[in-house]
């Protein structure tokens, strides 16, 4: 099918408009972490912003953008922030607020240089993030050695296994016979792949947001993948979410239902390959609202997944699953809740608001049969097609 989704391009290019540019201001930004015991940190640097991004990008991103940057200031903000990192770091975590290999986003010339200055490290291993169709044989071996033949893990934006989805719910542009190819390369070249899995896109039921994260993962690792790191989702300023959020349509996910998640997902793949990220807001700039629980066990809970998140215990998860609150309750009865109307029904019915009222009227009547015909066409992709 079409990747490409008019609705959303059109209401993330509006929403982004005005927004607060970050990387006008900052050269790097930088997050200190300990997975698996070790320490690490993730240094991102000043790019124009994700390419995906400028036209509209995902419904749940802003990373911000920033003005035109020469290679040679990339490599020069990359140096600033590796000057104030510990020396004593296990693994670094090097990427701009998009893709790495983009050439659009980051130039050859600029790689080369960020690589050389990540490679003179003494740290044992590295990873960055990297849209499917970037990847590639020769940049990955230009890679490798550029790293002197240390661990390497590419994170590539997965979101959810399911076409539609993906396209209708995320506006993500990835076919998965794209992502499989690329995971094969990186495989073939022994680079680890870690898959992002979204758990809690627009227009699903909690229950079936579980579902598709949890579908989402194990077809990740049936098609190669070696970690998946588990998204839930934040509504930021600036997006396409955001508008939902306003207009009462979105509801981020409860942490119990990334509690659930890991539950139902196999004891021994998230014992070590799974990884946590934004289940809390990371006090960023753009957090509008957050996944969270309730007041009285809110503390209790990120205590347990933070701990999850820093050591990959599984005895965590065990103790999440087994504590007991009144908003686990209200949770439970959300997910036993009848659907109000199948899934293409609400989603064409919000679309016909995005379109009316955040796009445009006559945009909408000129476009409403094109959207809509396809809506429902493509839906034969989905696993969600019978309901």
């Amino acid at each position: 099918m079409d990747l490409a989704n008019i609705v959303f391009a059109r209401a993330g290019v509006l929403m982004k408009q005005n927004r607060e540019r970050y990387w006008d201001h900052n050269n790097f930004a930088i997050r200190l972490s300990t997975r698996q015991g070790k320490p690490e940190a993730g240094l991102w640097f000043r790019t124009r912003g994700c390419h995906h991004d400028l036209a509209g990008g995902c419904v749940m991103c802003d990373y911000s953008a920033g003005p035109a940057t020469s290679s040679e200031y990339m490599v020069e903000c990359v140096r600033q922030g590796l000057a104030t990192l510990p020396h004593h770091l296990w693994h670094l975590l090097c990427s701009p607020s998009g893709s790495l290999l983009d050439t659009w986003e980051v130039p050859e010339q600029a790689r080369e240089g960020i690589l050389a200055l990540m490679g003179a490290t003494s740290y044992e291993t590295f990873s960055f993030e990297t849209r499917a169709e970037t990847i590639t044989d020769q940049v990955t071996d230009q890679c490798l050695t550029a790293l002197g033949g240390r661990g390497l893990k590419i994170y590539i934006g997965l979101e959810s296994a399911d076409p539609w989805i993906s396209k209708y719910c995320i506006n993500k542009e990835l076919s998965l016979d794209e992502f499989v190819r690329a995971t094969g390369v990186l495989r073939s070249h022994q680079v680890g792949v870690t898959a992002n899995v979204l758990l809690g896109s627009p227009f699903l039921t909690a229950k079936q947001a579980i579902e598709d994260a949890v579908r989402t993962t194990n077809w990740a690792f049936s098609v190669g993948v070696t970690e998946c790191c588990l998204f839930p989702t934040n509504v930021k300023k600036w997006t396409s979410l955001h508008w939902l959020y306003e207009q009462g349509l979105y509801t981020p996910p409860s942490l119990w239902s990334l509690v659930e998640v890991l539950h139902r997902l196999d004891r021994g793949i998230v014992a070590s390959q799974i990884e946590l990220a934004w289940y809390t807001s990371y006090g960023a700039f753009n957090v509008v609202t957050a996944p969270t629980t309730c007041s009285a066990c809110e503390q209790q809970v990120l205590a347990y997944l933070h701990h999850f998140a820093e050591t990959n215990d599984y005895e965590d998860i065990e103790q999440l699953a087994a504590l007991e609150c009144r908003c686990k309750d209200v949770w439970r009865a959300l997910l036993e809740a009848s659907e109000p109307a199948p899934l293409i029904t609400r989603t064409a019915a919000t679309y016909e608001r995005i379109g009316r009222e955040l796009i445009g009227q006559n945009w909408w009547l000129r476009n409403h049969q094109k959207v809509l015909s396809a809506l429902h066409a493509d839906m034969a992709t989905s696993a969600y097609n019978a309901d």
